[in-house]
């Protein structure tokens, strides 16, 4: 590895905000109030726990990048439409 490439891994890892995976007991919380929020069925649990997992994994992204101060890109098709002005008659 060039001294470069040290230098430009080093440069991202500065810049760029730690992402950190959820914690268990953040997870079991998530899970216990997806749980209580759906009427407490039975035998869903590793559903509601999967699902908890993802939403906290997806919060602490968002959480990140803003940290980073990165704006979140847009994916519509028409996005580069808008950017576009139209012409104006005269």
């Amino acid at each position: 590895m060039s001294a470069k490439t040290k230098t430009n891994e080093a440069a991202k890892r500065m810049t760029t905000p730690p992402y950190r995976e959820p914690t268990h007991d953040e997870i079991a919380l998530c899970a216990m109030t997806i749980w209580v929020e759906e009427g407490r069925p039975e035998g869903r649990d590793l559903e509601h726990w999967l699902l908890a997992e993802a939403r906290l994994r997806r919060a602490l992204q968002v959480e990140a990048d803003a940290a980073a101060g990165s704006q979140p890109r847009r994916t519509t098709r028409n996005a580069a439409r808008r950017s576009v002005p139209h012409p104006v008659a005269l």
